[in-house]
Formats: C-alpha cells, sequence, structure tokens
C-alpha cells in the first residue's frame, strides 16, 4: 500500500518511553510507535487512499541510519570522591531535566479512549496515519489499552509536577509541544511480506518512504528559568534538518520495517512492546515461540509481590513471568519460552529464603501499591530482619540492629561541602521517598494479581518530583556545577 502525503508530517518515538532506556540491538532503522502512545481516532483507510498530515509533532530524533539519538538518558559518570555531595545533587537534576524531556515529547490526553482497528493493515496505517498528522492524542489511544493507560497515567500526573516545580511553563500544553516537526511522502507498506504470527500477533513490514525531520530545541516549553539553570551559557536555539529514505535503509539492511499489531478484544493496535520484544528476536535469530507462558496470577497485591520475591531467590523466572500483567506485558508471556531457554543452566538459587513477610497497601493510579511493613529472609543459617518503624526502617543481623531513617541517608550522601541549598533539596526528596515508601505497584486482570514493572517504576519517579520545591531543583543545578 503507498501513501503520498507529501508535507505531511510523523514523530518517531522511542521505546518504553515509559518509563529511559537504550534502544534493543537491532532496532529497527526507523522509528515505531513509543510506550503509552495512540493512534487518532479515524476510520480505517482503504488502499491506496491517500490521506493528510498536518501539524508538528514532537519526539526523539534519528539519525542519518534512522537509529535513535540520545537524549540525556542516565546518570553522569561517576563522581570524584571529593565532590560526591555535588554530584549526588547534579546526578539529581539530570534526573529530573531527563524525565522532563521525556515526559515533554509523550503528550498525551486522558480523556481519549482507545480504538482499534478491523485488521492488522489498518492498524498499522493508523500508526502512520497518527505520527504524520501529529496527532498526538490519536497516537496514544491507538496503542493496546493497557500500553496506552501506561504512559497516560505517568504523564498526567508527572506534567503537573514539572509545572509546580517551574520546569514547564504553566500553560505548557504536552498535545501540543513544539519543537520537532517531521514530514513523511510516499510511505509503503508490502502486504505480501506480513508475518502472522498467531491468532493475535501479525507483524507488517514497511518498506519504502521518506523522512524529512526538523529541530529547534528552543520551541520546548521549559521556562526560562530553568533554562537559564540548564544552560548557563546559553540554550541551543540553531535548528537541525536531517532526511532518512526508508527504501534506501531497507535495500542496505535488507530488512523491511517491522511494526508489530495485536489484538485485543476483536480489535487491532499497534504494539511498542509486541515490536520491542519482535526485534530483540529478531537479533537473537528466534523465531516465535508457538506457546506463551500462560499467566498465573495471584489472589491479592501482596500475594502477588510475595510471589515473585519467592521466585526472584529460587531463580524461577518462568514463575516471575507468570506474574507479570499479561495485558501490559502480553509480549513478554509470549516471547517468554526464548528467554526461558536461553537462560536455561545458567542461574541458580539463591539458598535465601523469605520466612516473613509483611505488606501495606494503598492505592495509586492505575493499580494499588505495595510496601514493606516487615521482612525476614534466612540464608546459611543466618537470619536479616528489616521493619519499617514511621519513616525510618531497623535492620537486624548478626545481633546488631541499626536504624536508617532519611536524615541518615541524607548524611551518607552529603558531606561538609555540599552546599546547604542542594543539602535541603536531597533532604526534601529522601524524606519524601522514606515517608511515602518505596513499594511495587500491582495491577488486577481478569480478577487475578499481577506485579507491574512499568507501573513500579513510574511510582518512584512521581514521588521524587513530589517531594521537590521549585527551589529544589535551582539548589541542585548550581550545586552540581
Amino acid at each position: 500500500m503507498t501513501y503520498p502525503p507529501q508535507g505531511g508530517q510523523w514523530q518517531p518515538n522511542d521505546p518504553n518511553q515509559q518509563y529511559p532506556q537504550q534502544p534493543y540491538p537491532g532496532q529497527p532503522s526507523v522509528p515505531f510507535p513509543a510506550q503509552g502512545q495512540q493512534y487518532p481516532q479515524q476510520q480505517p483507510y482503504p488502499q491506496q487512499q491517500p490521506y493528510q498530515q498536518q501539524q508538528p509533532y514532537q519526539q526523539p530524533m534519528y539519525d542519518q541510519y534512522g537509529q535513535p539519538m540520545q537524549q540525556g538518558y542516565g546518570y553522569p559518570p561517576p563522581p570524584k570522591r571529593k565532590r560526591t555531595g555535588l554530584i549526588v545533587g547534579s546526578a539529581i537534576a539530570a534526573v529530573a531535566v531527563a524525565a522532563g524531556a521525556v515526559v515533554a515529547v509523550v503528550a498525551l490526553n486522558q480523556s481519549q479512549v482507545n480504538e482499534g482497528s478491523a485488521n492488522p493493515q489498518d492498524a498499522a496505517l493508523k500508526l502512520v496515519s497518527a505520527v504524520g498528522s501529529a496527532d498526538v492524542a490519536g497516537v496514544l489511544t491507538s496503542l493496546p489499552p493497557a500500553e496506552s493507560a501506561l504512559l497516560r497515567d505517568l504523564n498526567s500526573q508527572a506534567t503537573e509536577e514539572f509545572k509546580r516545580l517551574e520546569v514547564y511553563k504553566k500553560d505548557a500544553d504536552p498535545d501540543k509541544v513544539a519543537g520537532l516537526d517531521i514530514k513523511t511522502s510516499n510511505l509503503r507498506f508490502d502486504d505480501a511480506q506480513k508475518q502472522e504470527v498467531n491468532d493475535h500477533l501479525t507483524i507488517t513490514k514497511l518498506v519504502d518512504g521518506q523522512i524529512e525531520v526538523n529541530s529547534d530545541l528552543s520551541k520546548l516549553p521549559f521556562t526560562d528559568k530553568f533554562l537559564d539553570m540548564a544552560f548557563p551559557k546559553g540554550a541551543p536555539s540553531t535548528s537541525k534538518t536531517q532526511k532518512i529514505d526508508i527504501g534506501k535503509q531497507v535495500q542496505r539492511s535488507k530488512k523491511p520495517i517491522r511494526i508489530a499489531t495485536v489484538k485485543v478484544g476483536g480489535e487491532w493496535y499497534p504494539s511498542l512492546f509486541y515490536t520491542i520484544a519482535d526485534y530483540a528476536l529478531q537479533d537473537a535469530k528466534k523465531p516465535w515461540p508457538k506457546t506463551p507462558v500462560a499467566a498465573k496470577g495471584a489472589g491479592s497485591p501482596g500475594e502477588a509481590v510475595r510471589g515473585v520475591a519467592d521466585a526472584a531467590l529460587d531463580a524461577d523466572l518462568e514463575r516471575v513471568i507468570e506474574l507479570m500483567p499479561p495485558d501490559e506485558l502480553g509480549a513478554l508471556h509470549d516471547a517468554g519460552p526464548v528467554l526461558l531457554q536461553a537462560i536455561a543452566g545458567r542461574t541458580k538459587p539463591t539458598g535465601a529464603k523469605i520466612t516473613k513477610l509483611e505488606t501495606d497497601t494503598s492505592s495509586v493510579t492505575g493499580g494499588t501499591k505495595v510496601t514493606l511493613r516487615e521482612l525476614e529472609v534466612t540464608a546459611d543459617g543466618e537470619t536479616v530482619h528489616i521493619v519499617r518503624k514511621g519513616d525510618c526502617y531497623e535492620g537486624t543481623a548478626d545481633g546488631k540492629t541499626d536504624q536508617l531513617c532519611a536524615a541518615d541517608a541524607v548524611k551518607e550522601f552529603g558531606g561538609k561541602k555540599m552546599p546547604a541549598g542542594a543539602k535541603q533539596a536531597l533532604t526534601h526528596l529522601t524524606e519524601g521517598l522514606f515517608k511515602n515508601g518505596l513499594g511495587v505497584v500491582t495491577t488486577e486482570v481478569d480478577g487475578k494479581w499481577y506485579v507491574s514493572p512499568g507501573r513500579s517504576f513510574f511510582e518512584v519517579v512521581l514521588t521524587a518530583l513530589r517531594s521537590l520545591q521549585p527551589s529544589d531543583i535551582e539548589a541542585l543545578a548550581k550545586g552540581g556545577r
């Protein structure tokens, strides 16, 4: 099928989007949708039917070979010991900046309703249509419901936190973030090459087309105050243009661009996680397994967490996969047998056993958070006992008892040379984490409970953001210089 939207716009995205990550080896030479993104509410496009793509849409840039360009994900290099306190502050500031950059380009709209397609081909067309027309909300609503909800819930909360922290402008609209304009033309899928893996997974193939990427970082919705802190010598304002010929990339690699589509509730959706898993399998030269690792949830949030913890100590990866959400991580279940085969004989049980685990639960957006109240682990004849007391954690081992509170953690990370402002910011951060409890988020699917790695990670990020004040961002930025 050929699509000639001259002047249209398509926004590539990088995965896990959801949650900073490095691209998988063998990731496609041009982008495919990010976790949590969804596609436009439109009628399926007939064959040879052109469509228009007009508005700019922000997403990560790709280099001349179609590979994702890094955008500051991760932490700074290991610091020199004499500047530990300052670097810790810098690291936290870097995380905030990176998270802000990620959220800025993962625009979403919680009011949208997911709408699938009648077949895999139409689902892939929604991707092209949405990203090409800069329909951010449409991109999100076209992902599988569980995938889109993951980032939708994150961004709806994180956006408000970045506004509160004066990182974003008050009128910043994540659905209309400027700064990256992507135009596409003559995009073509090869229908004859599509791969029907099973009754709910089909891989579509993009084989031709052109992409033009125009970027201008000065148009991002950051406040002047934040830009002055992030770029004390002046923010970059030059615009750049890159052109990518998909056909040439496909000829060079001799492989089409693969976009995985999945069937959920009778409708088809382009899937971020399945696309990532598909490329991982391609890189490993492994086919999709014929049978999955079946989902086997627990009876309660606490039982799900206990199940994952026990399985991890016993090196039982199959049980760990069974306790992952089948809607959010269906790709892991379907690809699971290959992973199990790859690690067979390479892992051994730790010998440690959980003899006591008591937890508390609280409601969070999209799930239930499980936090530690008391834990007892026995290994090699010795027992370690940890109990939460207020905002502190008390641990007993070898007959000795130690207590760790937020203030103690600050002392460990800080130092006499740490600026007062940076130390205050670090205090706010650690107090917030200790007070709200670092926990694991679980979700319920068909009456059973599963552990969500994505929501668990994002909850930590959100807790950290909620713990900071606007002045903390400035103090951390200055402390890291």
